[in-house]
């Protein structure tokens, strides 16, 4: 009979990780608040406003997912962050139609 060859697995340092994930979500938040700045000068640029704020949600819902204490959090902004996707959809054909 042949060995079972062993797996090995690489270990993340969660805290590195986590570190991570946190400036990923404030590089989404700030790129966010330069295209509303856009948006502010140019109607042009509200749609990327809205699917960027969206992303930026979806950060924050990924950084607090694995936190039992903030589910209903979590819930509550990746149903936001579906809302504006919609929004900015409707928003698009209507301005296109």
């Amino acid at each position: 009979m042949k060995k079972k060859k062993e797996v090995k697995y690489k270990i993340f340092d969660t805290k590195k990780f986590r570190r991570t994930e946190f400036i990923i979500a404030l590089l989404i938040g700030i790129i966010f608040l330069v295209m509303f700045g856009f948006a502010v000068c140019n109607k042009v640029f509200i749609p990327i406003t809205l699917v960027t704020f969206s992303m930026f949600l979806f950060s924050i819902c990924y950084y607090y997912i694995e936190d039992k204490n903030k589910k209903m959090l979590v819930y509550l902004l990746f149903g936001i962050g579906v809302l504006l996707i919609l929004v900015e959809v409707v928003y698009t054909l209507v301005n296109i139609l």
